[in-house]
């Protein structure tokens, strides 16, 4: 059996070796937007409405859809509903809306979430 032994460092240079490095990669992989605006979670939307047919102007309810994109997304449906009303709305990234959506879709029901 091979002795093992621990070496005192300082917290933050631990952090700094293996904490950045990881922190910095998610950021730029994940979190910020390509050039056209699209993080990765709306592109997996996007494609998985291609693959259903509904970017043609078809319709279906949203669970369908959400149902459909966790196979390709593992944040489970809340985060996919909420990404999907985002779609539906446009924001400052986005410029304009890029799914159609119909009825009460997206309607706020409260100050913290949007229900698709």
């Amino acid at each position: 059996m091979t002795k093992q032994t621990m070496t005192r460092q300082p917290i933050t240079d631990t952090l700094e070796q293996n904490y950045m490095p990881y922190a910095m990669s998610v950021i730029v992989s994940r979190a910020i937007p390509e050039i056209d605006g699209f993080k990765p979670s709306h592109r997996k939307l996007l494609y998985t409405m291609y693959k259903m047919g509904l970017l043609g102007g078809n319709r279906t309810k949203s669970a369908n859809v959400v149902g459909q994109t966790m196979k390709l997304n593992p944040h489970g449906d809340g985060a996919i509903y909420e990404t999907l009303v985002r779609l539906t709305r446009g924001n400052a990234a986005l410029i304009h809306p890029w799914i159609d959506s119909k009825g009460n879709f997206g309607r706020t029901y409260s100050r913290d979430m949007q229900y698709a």
